[in-house]
């Protein structure tokens, strides 16, 4: 953020400069002044706001402008091509080189309408992408905050050495301690972002699949695992699990699934301990094939996206060959036109939760 606002500033000071320095003279110049110069104190105006909302529709405006206005600023350069032609126009040329003079005049002037094109294009479309994600953002929140709630509030778990891991435990619908019901590990992709909780935590399926769901904190820039140069959380988690005292827990019924970096966390910690775990179910993640020996006997259904740009559909595909290879016979199922949001096919997939939720470790 220093970094962000120390440029805005700079931005705002080249405006003045163009404003009122002798750049002033140069109408396209000074327009560019005055654009840098809203641009510049709007989005000032829009972060600072943002970090100290008081009402949802602050955060939707700022939101908009923080989308629109480096759009915008992108239009600055159209301006400063306009100068150029301008300054083209103005200079004294031998008669022999106004022929070049204007050919160059009409080659940037087609340079401007290009530029003006392309930005608004892009621009849209760039906008377009960042409003769907937005949306996706604020949802994921809103779900992670009901999380919260239902587990009555974060836990935090510190070990012998002094580290911490803050998690949520959702327990069963009508829990009655004298019962055994599986815990369902849901690694998040960040914070307490994870969809399968999100899925197993409505109603509906707390009255159909009963359940214990743990949820544990994913701080930024850190993991469960698998994943080259992201500090992990395994070991804390294990431990978490282990020391957790509710009544009702069946051991034997212990589920873990994720997506994305929590897909690499599953397949992390059944391949670090398959003890620990009666099935797995890793969505858009990897495992290393080296490891594969240990989980033969281990219940997995794997989900990927043929096209996947963020993680390679090969973590999925080399861990289920090596199994296979091994003498095990995990489940596999690749969406070939599909990239890595594929959260929403796999939840739906017929007989998923069934097969998971009738696992059971001997």
């Amino acid at each position: 953020m220093p970094a962000v606002l120390l440029n805005l500033c700079a931005i705002i000071v080249y405006a003045v400069v163009l404003i009122f320095s002798n750049t002033r003279k140069r109408f396209w110049l000074k327009l560019v002044g005055f654009c840098g110069l809203v641009i510049g104190l709007v989005l000032v105006s829009a972060l600072i706001g943002g970090m100290y909302p008081k009402n949802a529709w602050i955060i939707n405006i700022f939101g908009k402008i923080a989308q629109w206005s480096p759009i915008a600023w992108y239009l600055v350069d159209v301006m400063f091509i306009m100068n150029f032609v301008g300054e083209f126009r103005t200079l004294k040329t031998e008669n022999a080189n106004v022929p070049r003079q204007r050919f160059l005049v009409s080659i940037l002037g087609v340079l401007a309408i290009a530029a003006v094109v392309f930005t608004i294009t892009t621009g849209k479309l760039l906008v377009n992408e960042s409003d769907s994600q937005y949306d996706w953002r604020k949802d994921t929140a809103v779900q992670a905050q009901r999380l919260v709630w239902l587990a009555g509030g974060a836990r935090t778990f510190v070990d012998s050495e002094g580290d911490s891991l803050h998690y949520l435990l959702i327990k069963p619908q009508n829990y009655d301690k004298q019962k055994k019901y599986p815990l369902v590990v849901c690694l998040p992709y960040g914070g307490y972002e994870a969809g399968a909780a999100e899925l197993l935590s409505t109603d509906g399926r707390r009255s159909t699949y009963p359940a214990f769901i743990f949820v544990p904190y994913c701080p930024e820039g850190e993991g469960w695992g698998g994943i080259p140069g992201c500090a992990s959380l395994d070991l804390l988690v294990y431990e978490t699990i282990s020391a957790l005292t509710e009544p009702g827990i069946d051991v034997k019924r212990r589920y873990v699934t994720g997506v994305s970096r929590g897909g690499y966390g599953t397949w992390q910690f059944i391949c670090s301990r398959p003890d620990m775990f009666a099935a797995a179910m890793p969505v858009c993640g990897g495992g290393d094939p080296e490891l594969a020996s240990k989980i033969v006997n281990m219940p997995i259904w794997a989900f990927h996206g043929a096209n996947d740009k963020n993680v390679p559909v090969s973590g999925s595909r080399d861990i289920i060959s090596a199994i296979k290879k091994a003498g095990g016979h995990p489940r596999y199922t690749e969406y070939p036109d599909e990239a890595h949001n594929i959260w929403d096919k796999v939840s739906d997939t017929p007989g998923l939760w069934n097969w998971l939720f009738a696992q059971k470790r001997e």
